[in-house]
């Protein structure tokens, strides 16, 4: 006989995909896309493989509902795939891939921001909290039955009038919440709620890089801020982040480099001077290395050439 318990599952994430489907097709979107449904959650459709693509990630919730994606940073890869989620801790660079998907069975995601404070309020009213784990920036987790119905109730709600989805989002995130912290996974999404203190010291480091990409890179400055020896600070930065200090600090600079070429009001030497490089021929190297093509076919097609 089937597991009572994997058979709710595939019933779960099969409604979530109907119900993701239906709000998509309810405001006239088709092909890939990647739409917030509601404030902080976001529904996300690929009809095929693509190249990795770089971006920022931050503490969310990223459940795959149809499908398998990747994830690399540095030199970590991680798998995910239908009813599994990758639960971003800290705020980093990486890229992301869908490894499964096509246009008949297209790649469908979910993503929820987590809110630490609110995480921290729910953590502080459980009778027997998880203890936190060791932090490190991702983990894959298997999306239990109560987070599927939670995160099915989240899609519904964005059909919702808007009295609805003013008065039961808060509701729901709260939930959501609890669901995670009582999971199998509770440690793990305990410590981004509540952090040990070396980890909070390490993500005061990482806020002041995110802060001051622009600035020269003193490790020796950041590691005195955290509290640590240099090569302590840079152990514990790489086996959180699976980035070296100058590997964070370089992509942050490229990220930023790249949402001010989409614009298509500056020129290539101009972003790479805004986001701190001296020179543009290193700044174009490193940007093709990372995006994979170089920073001027980023730019809009009809702004090139201004």
């Amino acid at each position: 006989m089937p597991d009572p318990a994997d058979t709710e599952t595939l019933a779960l994430l099969t409604a979530l995909r109907q119900q993701a489907q239906h709000w998509l097709a309810a405001q006239a979107i088709g092909g890939d896309t990647l739409r917030e449904v509601l404030p902080g959650i976001w529904l996300a459709r690929s009809g095929g493989v693509r190249v990795p693509s770089a971006a920022l990630y931050r503490p969310a919730l990223g459940a795959v509902l149809q499908g398998a994606k990747q994830v690399l940073a540095g030199d970590s890869v991680l798998d995910y795939r239908a009813g599994e989620a990758l639960l971003t801790r800290l705020p980093v660079p990486a890229r992301g891939v869908v490894t499964a998907g096509n246009r008949s069975t297209p790649f469908m995601g979910m993503v929820v921001e987590l809110d630490p404070p609110l995480l921290r309020e729910v953590l502080a009213q459980l009778r027997t909290p998880p203890t936190p784990s060791e932090v490190t920036a991702f983990g894959v987790v298997t999306l239990q039955p109560l987070v599927l119905d939670c995160l099915l109730r989240l899609l519904r709600l964005a059909g919702d009038n808007e009295d609805a989805r003013r008065l039961l989002l808060p509701t729901l995130r709260r939930e959501l919440a609890l669901r995670l912290l009582q999971g199998p996974d509770g440690a793990a999404v305990a410590a981004l709620a509540q952090p040990p203190p070396e980890a909070r010291r390490l993500g005061t480091a990482l806020r002041t890089l995110q802060r001051g990409f622009r600035e020269p890179l003193d490790v020796t400055a950041l590691a005195q801020r955290t509290g640590m020896s240099s090569s302590q600070f840079y152990r514990r930065f790489r086996e959180a982040t699976s980035l070296s200090p100058l590997q964070y600090h370089k992509q942050l600079r490229l990220l930023e480099a790249r949402r001010l070429l989409q614009q298509g009001d500056t020129s290539v030497a101009s972003a790479a001077f805004a986001v701190g490089y001296e020179s543009a021929s290193q700044f174009s190297r490193e940007y093709s290395r990372l995006f994979g093509q170089p920073p001027r076919h980023t730019v809009p097609v009809g702004r090139r050439h201004r």
